[in-house]
């Protein structure tokens, strides 16, 4: 006999007891009803029973009858297989939604809730206590106001990649988002860019404090501040997390959902990585189940003027002092200056862009000026 066989036996043996010390007014009918943890008539139904019948009466009606809608042994098996080999990292929700999709078999929540816990495969969120904190509206608009973060993270299970994106604050949508290999200045601009060259110049922009946003001691130089100002982008700052919580819980969600969804699809590299977020993900399931109907339908994206060229902003800008033979010192590095201007600019300062594809031109006066980098001679062996 199994040990389940075994408790139940135990506890009719009990149940017996106390009811016959009922029936021989050892024990009164409350007692009974204590110990056995029913109601006092459920006492006095048992004993009438087991008057009539004996021991049998005290088995329920039901027991070694299979319930109508009892599920096949051998379809828990199949599911329960699936989970623990395929969709081990999945929460319960994604994995009833991928089982019933990819493999047409459909369960309830609760009844898969139970399995799980029995094999220990239950995806437990991280909670922690929270303060409490004023609630903000929503703006009113799409592209009055967007949370841009960036998510640090090991997305392909072995080396950490950085999620950079922005979400609308009105809609919930996400504007749009890529993967670099950090949350460097340049990469924040590249994603801005192609935001605004798929939607338009957005009104306003929320960001954390970080140093490349422009937060804390680069406050006055910040790269990414200054592109933004430039498209006249107003750009505010969080004094912690949750004030801008819409995008930090998107953050969690995409990475409880993204992370097995690419494990399953064998993605590896950021590229396919890349091409999935932005072609699939993002598009059939976060923009279609995630996203709110604004309060406005007037939209506050400003179009672009094409005049503009947005490579020339979003780019970083440092400047260098000419020498008196028109060289500049650059990255550890000797330039000579070939200036079309008639006159010295010596004293002058050069602006030295440095573009998304890390490559670099010097500007003066608006006009690109060509530099040729100087190679010093070799010195001479002297021999011993």
């Amino acid at each position: 006999m199994d040990q389940e066989g075994i408790l139940v036996g135990k506890r009719m043996e009990f149940e017996h007891q106390v009811v016959s010390d009922f029936l021989s007014r050892k024990m009164s009918r409350a007692q009974a009803s204590e110990m056995l943890g029913v109601r006092e008539r459920t006492i006095s139904r048992k004993a009438r029973r087991l008057e009539k019948k004996g021991l049998t009466a005290l088995v329920h009606g039901n027991k070694k009858r299979s319930p109508k809608n009892k599920i096949l042994e051998s379809k828990k098996r199949e599911v329960m297989k699936l989970v623990e080999c395929r969709y081990f990292d999945f929460n319960m929700t994604h994995c009833l939604e991928i089982l019933e999709r990819d493999h047409d078999l459909k369960i309830s929540y609760e009844t898969f809730r139970r399995w799980a816990h029995e094999k220990h495969l239950v995806k437990r969120k991280k909670r922690r206590r929270s303060k409490p904190r004023k609630y903000r509206d929503r703006m009113e608009c799409e592209g009055m106001l967007l949370q841009f973060d960036g998510s640090p993270h090991r997305w392909n299970g072995k080396e950490e990649w950085c999620l950079i994106g922005a979400i609308d604050d009105a809609t919930s949508k996400m504007s749009y988002a890529e993967f670099f290999l950090s949350e460097g200045t340049l990469n924040c601009m590249t994603v801005m860019q192609k935001i605004i060259e798929k939607n338009g110049i957005p009104y306003a922009l929320y960001v954390d404090r970080a140093g490349w946003f422009g937060g804390q001691k680069r406050q006055n130089f910040a790269q990414f501040k200054r592109a933004c100002e430039e498209l006249d982008i107003n750009v505010i700052f969080a004094n912690s997390p949750q004030a801008k919580g819409r995008i930090e819980r998107a953050w969690d969600t995409i990475q409880d959902r993204l992370i097995p969804e690419m494990r399953i699809r064998k993605i590896k590299r950021m590229p396919a990585a890349n091409d999935y977020l932005q072609n699939q993900f993002l598009a059939n399931y976060w923009n279609i189940k995630n996203t709110v109907v604004p309060a406005s339908q007037d939209s506050k994206y400003k179009k672009l003027d094409p005049r503009i060229n947005l490579n020339e902003i979003f780019c970083t800008k440092e400047y260098r002092v000419v020498k008196h033979d028109h060289t500049i010192s650059w990255d550890g590095e000797l330039y000579q200056l070939y200036s079309p201007i008639k006159y010295s600019i010596q004293n002058q300062e050069i602006e030295l862009r440095t573009y998304q594809d890390l490559t670099w031109k010097a500007y003066f006066a608006g006009k690109e000026i060509e530099v040729k980098k100087i190679i010093p001679p070799e010195r001479a062996q002297v021999a011993a």
